[in-house]
């Protein structure tokens, strides 16, 4: 019998607002309302990146480490801990589907990430009734399993949430959980399933889909419709250089809606005899956030950057002097676009149609 742990993320009421009904039983809700209206905390399921009732993808390509991640993270917010520098703020409810694994490999991981020390665990008692397993291998062979495409099977999930009062449902993996999909490269294949993550978050149930990458391992399979319900899209990408017979990876996020913090720079991953080992040098391809804030010379400093970027001064320092080693940037080109970045502030009538501008690399308008 599962029972209700005292850790479990409670879902807070709002306060009364009227409301118009309109056909179909709809609602809507009048700007002074809506400005009116107070929001309860939204408490965070993975700080800094997953907040309750919100939907994440996490994708990679096949052995780079996505099942080993999940797993971490389930333990993790089952006990309100942490992995690596992601924290669980409290312990909740996780119910885990899993479509393709044996019951005993799964058990296997859980040991390996307890005994190396992969998870911190918060109230490690509370592991054992919070995170709930339902594995396809561990049915009766005529059983029939969850399936995504189909409107029962959505509903059945829904169901096996409710029954087992979770907080947070991980599907893992979204091929071995959409049996029905005659397409996965036809944007209107993913509708129902985009109508299923959106009402997922109606109920303030925090959904996390893992997902594989193509056979080319540089883009994920399917259309890339699937992303767009999604607060954070996570992609595991392989390292130039991955531990042999180890989960590795480095965590890079294509989506995001929160504000960035130094928690999400991409670092590599390797799980070791000592748990998750992640590396202080960050990886980049390519022009780094700090050198396109440079160059934007919008920015006086390395300090006006760091604040700008939610960092460190210490890591800005850090990522331009990467850069200047790989002759991305040099002290000259710094130095000037600081100076120049003085006088338009000073001066904004003196700027020049042709001044650069930031790309999106860094676009935070999505918060």
């Amino acid at each position: 019998m599962i029972k209700v742990s005292p850790g479990r993320c409670t879902a807070a009421t709002a306060d009364a607002i009227s409301t118009i009904h309109i056909a179909g039983g709809l609602e809507a809700l009048s700007a002074g309302e809506l400005l009116r209206k107070q929001f309860s905390h939204r408490p965070f399921i993975v700080d800094p990146w997953l907040r309750r009732g919100e939907t994440a993808l996490i994708w990679a390509a096949s052995g780079v480490g996505k099942t080993m991640l999940s797993l971490s993270l389930a333990m993790a917010m089952a006990t309100g801990g942490s992995v690596g520098p992601w924290k669980s703020g409290r312990a909740c409810r996780v119910l885990y589907i899993d479509g393709e694994m044996h019951e005993e490999d799964v058990k296997d991981r859980l040991v390996t990430l307890r005994d190396t020390g992969a998870v911190t665990l918060g109230d490690a008692a509370l592991l054992a009734d919070n995170l709930v397993f339902v594995n396809r291998q561990g049915q009766q062979a005529d059983t029939v399993f969850f399936d995504l495409t189909s409107e029962e099977g959505r509903a059945a999930i829904l169901r096996a949430a409710d029954k087992l009062e979770a907080d947070v449902v991980i599907l893992d993996n979204f091929t071995t959980l959409s049996e029905g999909l005659e397409d996965e490269n036809a944007a209107t294949s993913f509708k129902k399933i985009q109508s299923f993550l959106l009402s997922t978050k109606q109920r303030n149930l925090t959904t996390i889909l893992i997902h594989h990458a193509r056979k080319d391992g540089n883009a994920l399979r399917g259309s890339a419709s699937i992303e767009v319900t999604f607060e954070s899209v996570l992609e595991l990408r392989k390292p130039k250089l991955p531990r042999m017979d180890a989960a590795s990876f480095v965590p890079v996020f294509g989506k995001f809606r929160q504000k960035r913090s130094e928690a999400l720079l991409p670092r590599q991953w390797s799980l070791t005899e000592t748990g998750w080992q992640i590396d202080d040098e960050i990886v980049q391809e390519g022009d780094s956030a700090v050198v396109i804030c440079v160059r934007s010379r919008k920015f006086v400093s390395q300090q006006d950057i760091a604040q700008h970027l939610g960092l460190s001064k210490g890591t800005v320092s850090k990522q331009l002097a990467a850069a200047k080693l790989a002759k991305q940037i040099t002290d000259k080109e710094i130095s000037g676009c600081f100076d120049d970045a003085r006088q338009l502030r000073d001066h904004p009538g003196d700027a020049e149609d042709g001044t650069e501008e930031m790309d999106g690399q860094n676009d935070e308008a999505d918060y």
